[in-house]
């Protein structure tokens, strides 16, 4: 049985959270709640996460581990997970760019989850957080590349 294993969405690549933790902040929503479980349901099933009750909140910088846009806590045994992305008031990213900066953070922690049957060390720890972020990264720029078909393929799929 595996106890719950914690890991952080660490900066690397992504947006930046403001040295300032000022609990006062008031914003327009950039990023709704309906927005982040909408993510959170669609990237689940993309990879293949479905048997896992999965939470996902939207919370403040403090409430995050410093340095961090992101955070996952999940139970292998019970197969439930929560996640915790930074608020979009907490950006310092231009507001356009703040949510598929979201979605990444969601992403990247649903990829630790699905690698989470991995043994772990920390030694291999750098590595892995590299890694994880990677493939986010590769997985949403995929998602969000709007690119006709080849010509070929397109061709193809009309003479079926």
């Amino acid at each position: 049985m595996r106890l719950i294993r914690v890991l952080p969405l660490l900066f690397a690549g992504l947006g930046t959270a403001p040295a300032s933790r000022d609990r006062f902040t008031t914003a327009p929503i950039i990023v709704s709640t309906e927005q982040v479980r909408d993510w959170l349901q669609s990237w689940q099933k993309r990879l293949h996460l479905e048997d896992w009750k999965i939470e996902v909140k939207i919370a403040r910088i403090w409430d995050l581990q410093p340095g961090t846009l992101g955070h996952i806590d999940w139970s292998e045994s019970h197969k439930t997970a929560v996640i915790k992305v930074l608020n979009p008031v907490d950006y310092e990213l231009p507001k356009e760019k703040v949510p598929e900066d979201v979605e990444l953070s969601i992403v990247h922690e649903l990829v630790h989850l699905q690698l989470s049957a991995l043994p772990l060390n920390k030694s291999s720890r750098n590595a892995e957080e590299q890694a994880v972020t990677m493939l986010a990264n590769a997985l949403v720029e995929l998602e969000h590349y709007e690119a006709p078909l080849p010509p070929c393929a397109a061709f193809n799929h009309l003479s079926h």
